[in-house]
């Protein structure tokens, strides 16, 4: 990785909007993409692009189209790491289409908000109902991590909620799989690609990433829920040196998930549980979920 000093050299965070790689001379609303798909409206910003929801004039339902950035082969490879999986709690990936010089992603359409919206409305959710997401969380990393994928950006902007409660996670973005290779090249010049609060220690530091990675922002994403901030605050740089070399702040929220997010956040990966053991442990506090995800309509 690139370094001059002490802390690593950034590319804009991914975690801020001018990151983004959205076309803004043109709105794509109304255009109809391969003959089939009308673009409505936007609804979200993911890792390389922005996300509409089209109406699928051909099956009348609503899908979810991606614009991917300029550089095909890139998009193509996001596109086939995110096809590869096939798991309820994960987005479904139906086809990538050309139109207008540009490649579109289409999925499935979760007309449910994030958790990190329901977070900036309620602050943070008790321990057994963020335990439960906790629960459709890590068996969606299982299915990931089956299928030779390392995520490398679970966080709550990128957990769709539904009003009953379901969680999907989405945005293959920044992902890494070891028969491809990272998503985004600009990881393989040593440059940190990512959310800083939510990023893994040995991703900071440059090296390959591995399922352990996933599991360290599980347990950033889960102690956000329960306290309502991630472990560590700052600029990017402030907090990208405290992954690297401070404990986290205790979780005074916590209750009995207190124990398992010291053990998911350990600085390292040899020292993180595994999956089994995360699902035991987030069974025995878990509470449905439904009335809390609810409630914000």
């Amino acid at each position: 990785m690139t370094a001059a000093c002490p802390h690593p050299t950034i590319r804009q965070p991914r975690g801020t909007r001018a990151r983004v790689p959205v076309r803004a001379a043109r709105s794509p609303v109304g255009e109809l993409l391969a003959g089939r798909y009308r673009v409505a409206e936007l609804v979200g910003h993911g890792a390389t692009g922005g996300v509409w929801r089209a109406e699928d004039e051909l099956l009348d339902r609503d899908v979810a189209v991606k614009r991917l950035p300029d550089r095909r082969p890139d998009g193509l490879v996001e596109a086939r790491i995110a096809a590869r999986v096939r798991h309820p709690s994960v987005v479904t990936v139906h086809d990538l289409i050309e139109h207008d010089g540009s490649s579109w992603m289409v999925m499935d359409y979760y007309p449910g908000g994030t958790l990190a919206a329901l977070l900036q409305e309620q602050a943070r959710l008790p321990p057994p109902v963020i335990a439960a997401l906790g629960l459709q969380l890590v068996t969606a990393l299982d299915a990931v991590h089956a299928a030779g994928i390392v995520h490398c950006d679970v966080k709550p902007a990128n957990l769709l909620l539904g009003a009953d409660g379901r969680l999907v996670l989405v945005d293959f973005g920044i992902a890494e799989a070891g028969d491809s290779g990272p998503v985004n090249p600009v990881r393989a010049e040593g440059f940190v690609v990512g959310s800083p609060a939510y990023m893994a220690p040995e991703l900071v530091r440059g090296e390959t990433a591995s399922p352990a990675a996933d599991v360290w922002s599980l347990g950033a994403t889960l102690y956000a829920g329960v306290e309502g901030r991630p472990p560590y605050a700052g600029d990017a740089v402030e907090i990208l040196a405290a992954v690297l070399n401070d404990p986290p702040p205790p979780a005074r929220r916590a209750g009995r998930l207190a124990p398992l997010l010291d053990r998911l956040l350990a600085k390292d990966p040899a020292e993180r549980p595994a999956h089994a053991a995360i699902r035991t442990a987030l069974a025995d506090v878990s509470l449905a979920p439904a009335a809390a995800v609810a409630a914000r309509g």
